[in-house]
């Protein structure tokens, strides 16, 4: 009984320091900048006077045809930044050099292995909870991120017992589809999204027009058709291991396609109202206000009563 009192005494002092100080019911004074490494050390602790919201994008740098090699966390980040516009909140960036998946055979993707993506971004998720930010939500644009950065949300709740979120930005679309903010069919949602990921992140001509792609040997066949049965047996990328043949063909613009500067300002427009009606479909400062809320249930009801047999 008397270790079960300490141990709860102990998480509701982290707690209750966590929040001392913090002007919850205050409007949070307008930032110079979003992005955390933008701001001085003065500004965000100024900033975490009234606030602790923290958006994470992360991403990966790998082969995507003829778009840039960081499509994916450009993607990420994108949606980051509008959820934090929505939020009031500080943006994390650079978190890109992760585990890439099918695209490992492209000499364009960096390969970092999942178990070390998870203890990096746990640790990342450590330090800025020291720092002061409670409210940590990640968004990523790719599909095998969720092996590790929904562990990360997993593993940091039971070792801090702070509910923290993980966006599968993807699900942001369907939920705008299922709220009637996008059509039900708004075409190649993954390449529209990523032309509208670079228009708002002010990078759109990072996009090449075309590229004088020639073959540097001969076709590479392609997987057997029975992998077709595997696929669709696990969530995401899950269910079974797999190598694209053909060295970063997942997703982007053909190689041999050609477009026009106007045809990319009007894809990056396309894309960035998908990506701003994905963010209102989430509905930013209901997800910030639920997360306060069980964060508070968890240490008023949770801990207190099940403390002594909760993971450490």
């Amino acid at each position: 009984m008397h270790k079960r009192v300490m141990v709860t005494a102990t998480a509701l002092a982290i707690y209750t320091a966590t929040l001392l100080g913090q002007a919850w019911g205050q409007a949070a004074p307008p930032v110079r900048s979003r992005y955390f490494t933008t701001l001085t050390n003065t500004e965000i602790e100024e900033y975490l006077r009234h606030s602790d919201v923290i958006v994470v994008p992360v991403g990966t740098a790998e082969g995507f045809n003829n778009m840039p090699t960081d499509l994916e966390y450009a993607m990420a980040e994108a949606y980051a930044l509008k959820i934090a516009e929505e939020a009031g909140g500080l943006v994390l960036p650079h978190l890109l050099y992760f585990y890439p998946g099918v695209t490992a055979t492209a000499k364009g993707s960096v390969y970092v292995a999942e178990e070390e993506c998870l203890r990096y971004l746990k640790a990342v998720a450590h330090s800025l909870l020291r720092q002061g930010f409670r409210r940590q939500i990640y968004t990523s644009s790719h599909g095998p991120s969720n092996q590790y950065v929904a562990a990360l949300v997993r593993d940091f709740f039971e070792e801090t017992k702070d509910p923290i979120v993980y966006v599968e930005t993807s699900q942001l679309t369907r939920m705008a589809q299922q709220q009637k903010l996008l059509p039900e069919n708004p075409g190649n949602v993954f390449q529209l999204v990523g032309y509208g990921a670079y228009e708002i992140l002010g990078r759109l001509n990072d996009i090449p027009l075309t590229l004088d792609f020639k073959p540097t040997g001969p076709p590479v066949p392609a997987p057997p058709e029975s992998l077709r049965k595997l696929s669709p047996l696990g969530p995401g990328s899950g269910a079974v291991g797999t190598y694209s043949p053909n060295n970063g063909d997942n997703g982007g613009r053909p190689l041999r396609i050609a477009i026009t500067a106007q045809q990319r300002e009007e894809m990056g427009k396309q894309g960035a109202a998908i990506i701003e009606a994905g963010v209102k479909a989430m509905d930013v400062k209901g997800v910030v206000q639920a997360m306060r809320d069980y964060d508070k249930y968890i240490h008023d009801v949770i801990v207190p009563r099940y403390g002594d047999t909760l993971p450490k």
